[in-house]
Parts: structure tokens; sequence; C-alpha cells
């Protein structure tokens, strides 16, 4: 993470100051690839991030616009400890308790109005952006014997750099923080509703981090960034 906002900090300081990538009045459209790596309290994996972003630049300088990003990843097993009993516990001998960890794919949608503001260059143009929106988590129907979904506000805010590769088209590196509000981990229980050891031995099963009510994730992308009429 620190490499890559000296990155961002050496190409900003390394733009120059004559020219834009973009023009007032003008639409760019900007499809993005990446990463989202959930903060640990939250017990998810790092997912693969598609990403897609709108913007009208009211100038050279600023533009407003939305953005919406889908992942897909996976709970994280170590967190989510269950017990299955098998046999008749009446019978001595004859009960048998399982402890397994257990995990579930989880997919979060991501939907923001944005700000950017830009400080335009020949060639090279940093940009900082934030914005508020709302989120979706979608569980697996398959393992909740359901359609299980929850949503809240979120709230993101980044900065990154584009490239003029021509009139019409750039490329971008973006890292961005986007906070999941009324995040909660129990949701994301695959054995949530059936019997669950919440505090097993501590000498057998690592204790989880404790829960938040938010979750901040940072998403990483390379996007290819089109102007419809270029300048």
């Amino acid at each position: 993470m620190k490499r890559v906002v000296a990155l961002l900090s050496s190409l900003a300081l390394s733009a120059g100051v004559a020219g834009a990538q973009l023009a007032p009045k003008q639409f760019s459209v900007t499809t993005r690839l990446g990463t989202l790596s959930p903060e640990r309290a939250a017990s998810m994996d790092a997912q693969a991030l598609v990403g897609l972003d709108a913007e009208y630049n009211l100038s050279k300088y600023f533009g407003i616009g939305t953005a919406i990003d889908v992942s897909r990843g996976n709970t994280r097993r170590e967190d989510f400890l269950t017990r299955l009993r098998f046999g008749q516990a009446a019978v001595a001998g004859g009960d048998s308790i399982y402890y397994q960890y257990v995990s579930q794919p989880v997919n979060l949608v991501n939907l923001g109005l944005m700000g950017t503001l830009r400080y335009p260059g020949k060639k090279i143009t940093p940009f900082v952006t934030g914005g508020v929106g709302t989120y979706v988590m979608i569980l697996d129907a398959q393992i909740n014997g359901k359609e299980t979904r929850t949503n809240d506000l979120s709230l993101t805010g980044g900065a990154g750099v584009s490239f003029k590769l021509s009139d019409r088209a750039g490329i971008q590196l973006d890292v961005r923080t986007v906070q999941l509000q009324g995040f909660s981990r129990d949701f994301l229980n695959p054995a949530r509703g059936r019997e669950v050891l919440t505090v097993p031995f501590p000498e057998d099963f690592p204790t989880p981090p404790a829960a938040k009510n938010t979750a901040l994730n940072t998403m990483i992308s390379l996007g290819f960034r089109y102007i419809p009429g270029g300048n």
C-alpha cells in the first residue's frame, strides 16, 4: 500500500501544467479492473473487482458522475466455527461432536455519486475523488436456503493518476477506500441460525478480531478511459 501511495505521489509531482486531458462539458467513461481488500475485522478475503465510472466535466478541474463496483470473494473460514452433533446424546458414548470451519461466497455491489478534482497536465493528470452511495451485499442462496442480502450507506474516497494516450483514450491507476456503514459480521456467518460455537476453546481455536459496525475496504484498480469526441 505504501508503494502505491509513493508511486501516485511521484507521478503527481512530475505532471506538467500545460494542456488538459478533459475539456469542460465533456463526458468520459472508465472501465476498471482490480482488487478489493477488506480490513481484517470484516472477516472477508481479498476479492477481484470490476468497476465502471461515468463522469461529466464541469470544468477542466472538476467533474461529477457515478461509479459502480462489483466484487466477489469469500468469508474467512477461520472466523466462523460451527459445532455439528452426530448420534444420540441420550446414549452413553453414542454422541459425537465435530467442530468445523465454514465459509461462503459473498457478492458486493457498491454504487456511488462521485466528485473528482483534477490537476491537469499535458500527459499526466493526478486527481482526488470522493463520494457517497449505497452498497448491497448478497450471500449464496444455496448455502443460506434462500436469497439473502443487506444494504446500507457507503462512503468513498481516493486518489489516482491518469495517463493520456490520445485525445479520446487514456489509462488510469487509482486507490480508493470504501467504508461500509451498518456492517454486521454475524450476517456473513454461514451457520447463522444453527448451533454455533461462539466462544471456542482458545487453545485450539483462535478467536477472531473484535466485530465492528463498519467495514473499511481498500480498492486498487487499473482503468481504461474513453472520451467520446476527444478534446
